[in-house]
Formats: C-alpha cells, structure tokens, sequence
C-alpha cells in the first residue's frame, strides 16, 4: 500500500527533520500497512513498552481510532532507509482548558474526551535507543509545523523520554506527578514479606484491616477464561461503588470498556495484564486490574466492595495484591500517578510521570493565566484574613 500524502498547510523545508531521520507521515487511511510495520519494528528492536506497543496501539485504534482523528509518523535512516521509529499523532477532541475549548495534537495514544479517556501513563516512544533524541527531534518540528491547532501535548509521558522532546522543545510546561509504589528488593534480599517492609505504623493498619476479614483467598487469574470472568467482576464492583458515589464510573464509557476487554484478551496469554481477586469466604473483597511492564505490576484499575472505613477493604486488596505479585516474581507495584493517603501508606518509593505541554500564542491563554493569578491571589489574602 502506498503512503497517503498529507496536505499540512506548511513549506516541504518547515519538515526537514534533524540528524539522520527521514520523516515520514502517513495517514489514519494507511492503518493497516503502518500497524504491520510498527509490530515489526517492536520485534526487531526488542522494545517492551507496553502503551506504544503494537497490541496496546491497535487496540486503542479500534476503540477510538473512529473518534479521534489521526496520523502516522515513521522515521527512517537516511543512510539505510530503514525503519527506526514509530509514532501515533492525535488530534484531541472535546479538550478544554477552563471554560474555553482547545484544539490540540497529542503524541501517543491520547485526545479522548475525558468521560472516554485512557489516561495513558508511562507514554513512551517507540524507537532505537540511539535515534531517540533524532525522533523527537522530528516529532517536534511536525508538531509545530501543524496550523490550527492551539497546543501539542505529551500525556503522561515516562521521565525518562521527556529530555529528548526537551532538547528540540525547551520551554514545554511541565506538570509532574509522582507514581507511589513498593520496591520488592529488600523484602526478596533478606527473602522476607511485604508486610515486614512497611513502617511499623503502616504494619499495624494492615493487621488490623486484615483481622476485620475471615477466610481470605486470593486469586491470580492464571488463564484468559479466568481472567475474563475476573475482569467481569471488577467492573460491576467498580461501577457500583462509582454509582453509589453518584458519578458513572470508567466502565459507563463503552469506548473505555470495549479497549479494556480487547487489550485483556491480548495481554493476558503474554503475562503483560494480570487479575488479582481477593475474597472473604464467598464475598469479593475487591480485585485489581494490572499492566505489567518491565517486571513491574502498574495498578491500572480496581474494583472492590463499597467503602467500610471500619474493615479498610482499600488497603486489604492492595496489600495482599502485592504480596502476591512478590510471589509471582516481579520487582515492583507501581499504584500511578496522582497521590492519594493509600498510596503514601503503602509506598517505599516514588518515580514521576509528567504532562507537557507546549502552547501558541492565544489571548485565551492570556485571559486564562490572568484569572489563575487573580483566583491564587484572592486565596492567599483570604488565609491571611
């Protein structure tokens, strides 16, 4: 299939990428070929990134590629012509900043309406180690070389990729969130617990949590039949507690739910997604939904029995989750990004994830910023008061 040409309102010299990459930008038409060649490119190279990977991309694509406008970028050697690095570029839809509605472009798999949204976390690129800097390079420019739009955005992208977009892309604004989590190292050295790890303040909480609760079981769903009818569960679990709250819960999305349930039946046989159930007797206490990346259990969604603050079913479920993943050979349970209590309770590190954006000159901006100066002035005279 041949490459569809783009016309991006922009001079063919506005797109003359850096280094030694030729850029390449292919169509949401051009699916197809561009998925062929982004799953070879993840094999050859051995990346294990698991949101640019070619399973999770093309199952966002068929949950949301029919929403959210799209393009391809590929990079290649100049010298070889070889295909070096791959990317999804979106363009958001129902963004907003405030009152005023934004126009925005979006690397990676991102751009839903937030009642739709992923919240992608860990975004990373696709690409040989030594031509990252050259990629984001090229990213760059065909970012800023696009008209109309009035911000580009790297969502939750993973610290570790976001000095090579600072290089080309130097007065991007950053908001960084920090991703609690528990490091099994020390409890696998000294060939001991998770709960012998914790603060002592943190050990007795668990204790007590756990002592509210008789017959515990818990369930690694060990097969994708399992995990379906885990995964079943946790949603009317999460609904439900959601629902109870007044508000619709993740799962109320059908895009959200349709991605959730393709990417399972992926990423369960290949050990990338695992369900962690957890029971009283015959009741479910709750269950957690994890992506695994690197050896390491990210807590992507939960569900568990409606909030008893006097049996802390919160703290049961992820604590015997990380146990289990201790058993299961991984290194570390990594609850996300945005802190919460639980999270810090739980935790023997933190790492950052960050939110950049770079924006063009717009007066809604203007008119934005000045507000956020007036309303933080306003709270500081009133807690003087």
């Amino acid at each position: 299939m041949t490459a569809t040409t783009l016309q991006l309102e922009v001079s063919a010299a506005t797109l003359q990428p850096p280094s030694d990459l030729s850029l390449e930008v292919r169509s949401s038409a051009d699916r197809a070929d561009v998925l062929r060649q982004w799953k070879a490119l993840e094999q050859r190279i051995g990346h294990s990134g698991l949101t640019c990977s070619f399973d999770w991309t093309e199952a966002w694509l068929n949950a949301y590629g029919g929403l959210v406008p799209h393009t391809f970028l590929l990079a290649r050697d100049s010298a070889t012509e070889t295909l070096q690095g791959i990317c999804l570029v979106t363009e958001g839809v129902a963004q907003k900043d405030g009152p005023f509605s934004l126009r925005t472009l979006h690397v990676g798999p991102a751009g839903e309406p937030d009642a739709d949204s992923v919240c992608v976390e860990y975004n990373r690129l696709l690409v040989a180690p030594e031509f990252e800097s050259a990629f984001a390079g090229c990213i760059v420019d065909h970012l800023e070389s696009r008209s109309g739009f009035d911000q580009w955005n790297l969502d939750g992208i993973a610290t570790a990729q976001l000095a090579a977009f600072q290089q080309h892309a130097p007065e991007l604004q950053l908001r960084v969130e920090p991703a609690y989590g528990f490091d099994f190292a020390s409890a696998r050295a000294e060939s001991t617990d998770v709960l012998s790890q914790f603060r002592s303040a943190t050990r007795r909480k668990v204790k007590l949590s756990m002592a509210a609760w008789y017959d515990i079981k818990v369930e690694w769903a060990a097969t994708l039949d399992e995990a379906v009818d885990v995964f079943s569960e946790m949603v009317d679990l999460h609904q439900a507690r959601w629902n109870a709250a007044g508000k619709p819960g993740s799962y109320s999305s059908q895009r959200f739910l349709a991605f959730h349930e393709e990417l399972l039946t992926r990423l369960v046989p290949q050990g990338r997604m695992a369900l962690v159930r957890i029971q009283s007797g015959s009741d479910t206490i709750g269950i957690v939904q994890l992506l695994i990346e690197n050896r390491r259990a990210l807590l992507y969604q939960c569900g568990r029995s409606i909030e008893d603050k006097t049996r802390s079913p919160g703290v049961v479920v992820d604590y015997l989750a990380m146990e289990e993943c201790l058993r299961q050979g991984l290194d570390a349970y990594d609850f996300l990004a945005f802190a919460t209590q639980h999270k810090r309770l739980l935790a023997n590190m933190s790492t950052d994830i960050v939110w950049a954006r770079k924006r063009h000159p717009r007066l809604k901006f203007v008119v934005l910023d000045q507000a956020r100066r007036v309303r933080s002035w306003l709270r500081e005279r009133r807690d003087k008061q």
